[in-house]
C-alpha cells in the first residue's frame, strides 16, 4: 500500500484506529492480564497429570543426597568408670545419592491421592570422607531392646533373659563396618536366636540388624501416603491427610500423634513468610514444626529459611529437645533429637564428650521461594540416639550409668537447579512481564495518537506541493 494514494481521511482512520487499537489492547492486558496469569500458574501447580508439578512430584528432578554421619564410641570398657565419660569420635560423612519414585498411587474425587515412595540409594564415593568397610563401635541395638522390652518384668523371667543375654550373644557394644550399620545389616547370634525362638514377648521383626536394612528399594517401607492435590484449593495442595490410611500415627499422645503438614516436596503457593509450616517426618512417626528464619538467595530466587525449633505447645521439646521414638521403631530405645544434641538440653551434652553442637550444621532448615512454594534449598537433620540404662537383673546393664548413647545423624539435602530455577523466576515474573508489554502498547498507543493529533493540529496530514518544491530545490 502506498501512502501516497491515501487521503487525508484513511490516513486518520489508520493513526487514531491502530492507536486506539493498541491503547484498548494494552488497558486490556494491564487489567486482566495479572489475574490471568496468576491462574496459569497455579493451574501449574496443582497435582495432576500433565503439569509440571505432577512430572517433578511423580520422579523428582534434581540430585538428592543423604549423607550420614557415624559416631564411633571409642571407650566402651571404661562405661563402669565413674570418672571417664563415653567418648564418642564422628566418622563420615557417608554420602548416598538417593533416588524418589511414587508408585501404586490413585487420584480420588475429593481431590486427593494416595501412594507409596520407593527410594533407592546409591553409594557416592566421591563425596565421602570414608569408605563402607570403616569400622565403627556402637551400643549394641538388639540386646538394650532386649533388656528395655523385659525391664519391667518379673523377676524370675528376668533371670530367664538374663542367661539368655550372656549366652546367646548379648552384648553392650558391638563393631561393625559402616555399610553393615546402614544398609546391608549384620549378622548377629542374638537376633538370629530371637528369631529361632521365636516369641511375641519378645518381638524382633528383622533377620538382620542394620538401621536402614530392608529399606532400599522398598516400595512399602515409608508407609502410604494420602495428599492433597490442590485441584479444588490449590492452597491445600501437598498436605497430608492420612499416613497408613489413619489421621493419627497412633505412636504418640494428641497432638503429637496426629498426621499433619506435608512430606516436603510439595507446599502451597504464595506462603505467608510469617507463619510456621509443618513437616511430617517418618523416621520420626510425627510431625515437626519450623518457623522462619531469614532469607537465602539462590540463583537469583529470594527463599524464605524455615528452621525446625523446641515448640512450647509440646511437652517434651522445651524440656529435652529429645524425642522418644520406641513405638515407632519397633520397640527400641531409640531417640530422636538434632545432631550433636542441638537444641536439646545440657544434661545430655554433660554425660558424654565429643558433641558439638552448631546451628550452621546441625540445624533442620528448609529455604522455599515462598510464591511459587517451590523448594530452593533443604537440609533435613535428625540424630538417632539409644539410650543405655542400668539393670542390677541383667549383667551386662549392672552399674552402667544412663546415658543417651548417639548412634548416627544424616542430613537429607537437595538444591534446586539452575533450570528449574528459571521456570520459577518465569512464574513468578509471569504477571509483572504481561504487565510491562500492556504498558508498552499503552506508550506505543501514545505516540500514535499524540502524532495524529499533532498533524491535525497543523494541518499536515497531506504534503503540500510548496513543501515539496522546498524539499527539491
Amino acid at each position: 500500500m502506498c501512502c501516497k494514494c491515501c487521503g487525508e481521511t484513511q490516513r486518520k482512520a489508520w493513526v487514531f484506529g491502530l492507536g486506539s487499537l493498541f491503547m484498548i489492547l494494552g488497558i486490556l492486558i494491564v487489567v486482566f492480564w495479572p489475574g490471568l496469569a496468576d491462574h496459569l500458574v497455579e493451574d501449574g501447580l496443582k497435582l495432576k497429570p500433565g503439569t509440571d508439578t505432577y512430572d517433578s512430584w511423580l520422579e523428582a528432578p534434581i540430585p538428592i543426597y543423604l549423607s550420614f554421619n557415624m559416631f564411633n564410641w571409642t571407650n566402651p570398657e571404661e562405661i563402669r568408670n565413674p570418672n571417664v565419660k563415653p567418648n564418642f569420635v564422628e566418622m563420615g560423612p557417608y554420602v548416598f545419592l538417593e533416588k524418589h519414585k511414587k508408585e501404586n498411587f490413585t487420584f480420588y474425587e475429593n481431590a486427593t491421592v494416595a501412594y507409596y515412595e520407593r527410594r533407592t540409594w546409591f553409594f557416592d564415593a566421591e563425596k565421602s570422607n570414608g569408605t563402607l568397610d570403616d569400622m565403627v563401635t556402637a551400643a549394641h541395638a538388639i540386646t538394650a531392646t532386649v533388656a528395655d522390652e523385659m525391664r519391667h518384668q518379673k523377676k524370675i523371667l528376668k533371670k530367664i533373659i538374663n542367661f539368655m543375654l550372656n549366652h546367646e550373644g548379648g552384648e553392650l557394644y558391638t563393631t561393625k563396618p559402616v555399610g553393615e550399620w546402614i544398609f546391608k545389616g549384620y549378622q548377629d547370634n542374638l537376633t538370629d536366636f530371637l528369631n529361632l525362638f521365636n516369641t511375641s514377648v519378645i518381638d524382633i521383626p528383622y533377620k538382620r540388624f542394620g538401621w536402614l536394612a530392608d529399606r532400599n528399594e522398598s516400595l512399602t517401607y515409608d508407609g502410604l501416603f494420602t495428599i492433597h492435590t490442590g485441584t479444588d484449593n490449590i492452597a491445600n495442595v501437598g498436605k497430608l491427610t492420612h499416613w497408613n490410611g489413619k489421621a493419627e500415627t497412633g505412636f504418640y499422645e494428641m497432638p503429637c500423634g496426629v498426621v499433619n503438614g506435608t512430606t516436603g516436596d510439595l507446599f502451597a503457593p504464595k506462603m505467608n513468610v510469617k507463619d510456621e509450616i509443618t513437616i511430617f517426618a517418618t523416621d520420626a512417626c510425627r510431625f515437626m514444626n519450623l518457623r522462619p528464619e531469614g532469607t537465602l538467595e539462590n540463583h537469583g530466587l529470594t527463599a524464605t529459611r524455615w528452621a525446625c525449633f523446641c515448640d512450647p505447645r509440646l511437652e517434651e521439646c522445651p524440656k529435652t529437645g529429645v524425642v522418644e521414638c520406641k513405638a515407632c521403631r519397633d520397640k527400641a530405645p531409640i531417640y530422636s533429637s538434632f545432631p550433636h544434641f542441638y537444641l536439646a538440653d545440657k544434661h545430655y551434652l554433660d554425660a558424654i564428650t565429643g558433641m558439638n553442637p552448631d546451628k550452621a550444621k546441625h540445624e533442620f532448615v528448609m529455604a522455599i521461594e515462598p510464591t511459587t512454594g517451590v523448594p530452593v534449598q533443604v537440609h533435613g537433620r535428625i540424630q538417632i540416639n539409644m539410650m543405655i540404662e542400668p539393670d542390677d537383673d541383667y549383667d551386662i546393664y549392672r552399674g552402667v550409668p544412663k546415658v543417651l548413647m548417639p548412634m548416627f545423624w544424616f542430613d537429607q539435602y537437595a538444591e534446586l537447579s539452575p533450570e528449574l530455577a528459571s521456570k520459577a523466576k518465569l512464574a513468578i515474573n509471569l504477571s509483572s512481564y504481561g504487565i510491562i508489554f500492556g504498558y508498552s502498547l499503552v506508550g506505543f498507543a501514545s505516540l500514535f495518537i499524540i502524532t495524529g493529533v499533532a498533524l491535525t493540529l497543523t494541518k499536515r496530514w497531506v504534503r503540500r506541493e510548496d513543501d515539496e518544491a522546498m524539499l527539491t530545490n
